[in-house]
């Protein structure tokens, strides 16, 4: 990675505990499944070095992040989920730095198209998405974005 270039990972949380019946949590923690994909995140990310990590205030995306953060020695940031576009808009603006950012479903498509990609919602269902945005600064700032998925299909 050269310093005129950023990279941008962008995942939804992963799984979220089932309400047990009992009450409703607006926060849910993640479930099995989620530890297990929060865990191949770890994994996906080993061999990237990242400046900073971040998640919204919500136990779900902290959980999805934390694996990669123990690994990488980094603290979470957290940021509001309603100031998505804002955290998207600074981190573009950032040259030389790789960020990891753990959103939900309605926030990283919108994050996307807020930056300028023409990206599909993401199905309440599916958790396996993993978006890289790649920019590098050379006459001008060019971005590209790659679409992958991580961990166990869910879609």
């Amino acid at each position: 990675m050269t310093s005129c270039s950023t990279t941008i990972y962008l995942v939804r949380h992963g799984e979220k505990a089932a309400a047990d019946g009992t009450m409703m949590t607006s926060d849910p923690a993640l479930s099995t499944a989620g530890q297990q994909r929060a865990a191949a995140l770890k994994d996906s990310l080993a061999a990237k070095h990242l400046s900073q990590i971040f998640a919204t205030e919500f136990k779900r995306t902290q959980q999805t992040v934390q694996p990669t953060a123990e690994a990488k020695t980094l603290t979470t940031t957290i940021y509001k989920a309603a100031k998505s576009d804002s955290l998207i808009l600074a981190l573009t603006n950032h040259k030389g730095k790789n960020y990891l950012v753990a959103g939900h479903s309605n926030t990283v498509p919108a994050m996307l198209r807020k930056i300028g990609f023409t990206v599909s919602d993401i199905p309440e269902t599916d958790f396996d998405n993993f978006f890289t945005v790649k920019i590098r600064w050379f006459f001008g700032r060019k971005m590209q974005l790659v679409k992958a998925t991580y961990g166990a299909a869910t879609n």
